[in-house]
Formats: structure tokens, sequence, C-alpha cells
């Protein structure tokens, strides 16, 4: 046991994207015990402080930005923590995260990047069984890790100047990806990622900011996002996304779902 609760403030500081934010109400939903960025985007520009109850300093940073990268980015210029906790709005986490992150990165010390469990409310999500102790993330298994289950160590962050990209993800030209590039980017510059078998937070399952149905755009996008994410294997991967999603609709099989990736193959070109 390496972690000791010494009433010293703790080192973990969460990275909020959020929307349409005025208040830091938002720190109390989620269940937040430490210091804490909201990026919230809304109408105006604006910022503001709040010292909690329990000691912990909120910092609501408003912009008029679009996109959940551009968010994210804003949130990281704030950050003051020793460790990062990439966070959602729709999340609400368990009494003891502080601990768990902080233990977790003393039982890996090798770690830059820890990825945690989330469980899922308002809806059964299957939970896939996992392994006891931490893994190593690799390029090939990257993809499937969303950055709201991600906690970071700030210097390793710095020095290798990472950020979220611009172009994808919720409220940007296309429409997810961001995170899957700021990961594969931190595994190319040689951050260890590593992930924990542990439960950090619940998510509450409502209608996806981006996520508006299988259509053409959706697969596009797709093509886009490998093109630039995996240039050399691209046409590989075409055939494992086409063939898993070919039964996702009737409106589109394995031909059209191929056809759409490699037109966004064309139109990451034009980028």
């Amino acid at each position: 046991m390496c972690y000791e609760d010494n009433g010293k403030m703790s080192k973990v500081q969460v990275l909020v994207a959020c929307i349409g934010q005025s208040d830091d109400s938002l720190y109390r939903e989620m269940n937040l015990q430490t210091d804490t960025v909201l990026a919230n985007q809304c109408d105006q520009y604006g910022y503001k402080e709040f010292l909690e109850p329990d000691g912990s300093r909120v910092q609501l940073v408003s912009t008029t930005d679009r996109g959940v990268g551009k968010n994210r980015n804003k949130a990281l210029s704030f950050a003051g923590g020793e460790f990062l906790l990439c966070a959602d709005q729709d999340m609400v986490y368990c009494d003891d995260y502080a601990r768990i992150i902080e233990e977790a990165f003393c039982q890996c010390p090798k770690a830059d990047i820890i990825v945690f469990r989330l469980e899922y409310m308002n809806r059964f999500t299957p939970q896939k069984k996992e392994c006891s102790g931490f893994r190593r993330v690799r390029l090939w298994n990257s993809m499937r890790y969303g950055t709201a289950r991600v906690a970071m160590r700030k210097n390793a962050v710095e020095k290798a100047c990472l950020s979220f990209s611009t172009l994808y993800g919720g409220g940007a030209r296309y429409s997810s990806g961001e995170d899957s590039l700021f990961i594969r980017e931190a595994i190319r510059k040689g951050l260890r990622m590593y992930t924990s078998p542990t439960v950090i937070a619940r998510v509450k399952q409502e209608e996806s900011t981006w996520f508006k149905g299988y259509n053409d755009k959706y697969f596009i996008d797709k093509g886009v996002l490998l093109a630039n994410a995996f240039p050399c294997l691209k046409h590989l991967l075409l055939y494992y996304f086409a063939y898993g999603l070919r039964n996702v609709s009737e409106a589109y099989g394995f031909r059209r779902i191929c056809k759409l990736i490699r037109e966004g193959f064309a139109e990451y070109k034009r980028i």
C-alpha cells in the first residue's frame, strides 16, 4: 500500500469538457472531490473561480469555441495537478476516485497514462471480462479507448507536447476520433499507457452529442480517421470495420460501407 490519506490535498485534477454551465453545480452533480477545470462551451467568454467546502478549487473557463478537441485543449491549458483526469459532464465519480488513481500510479510507476473502467447507467451494457492487474496498451489496440476515463501524468503530457486534434469529435468537422488520435500520438511519442481493471465512475447513457445514427457521414468520417491514424494499415482496417458493421442497418451492406470509407480516404488527402 503506497497511498496514504494524510489530510493533504489530492494530486488529482479533473478536466471536464462540458457545455452550457454558469456555476459550479456540475462539481457536485459529478461527485467531484478534487481540484477541477470546467472547460465550458457556451455563448460567451468568461472565467470564474469557486472554492468548495472540501477545499477544492473549481475553475470555470467559458468560451464560444465549438468542438470537444478545443474544449479538452482549453482544459489542458489551465491544468495544474500532478495527475490529470479527463472527464465528460455525464459522468458520476466514485467516492474514492482520487485514492484509486493515486494508488494506481504508485503501483504502476512506469505508467504515464492509465485507462480506468466505467460502468454505464440507464441501459444494460454487457461488461467485458477484465484481467486483473495492469496491462500495457499498444498501438494496435489503442483505438478502443476513449479519453473520458484516462488519467495522465501532467509532466509526461507537457514533455511530449500533446494536444487534441480540433478536426475530430463532437462539434468538429468530423464526428469522432480526437481521443483515438491523442492516445495514438502519446504512444508514438514514447508514453507508456496501461489499463486498470478498477471502476472509477458511472456514465449516464444520454443522447450522444455526435452519434446521429449510421449514415453516409458516419462511414466517411471513419475513413478520414483511419487514413489519419493508420495510413499504412487503412485498407486492411477498412475491411475489418466494414465486416463488423455490415449488419447495423439494412441500408448499409458490406460493399457500400467499403465505398464510403474509401471516400473518407480520398477526403483526408484534401484536408
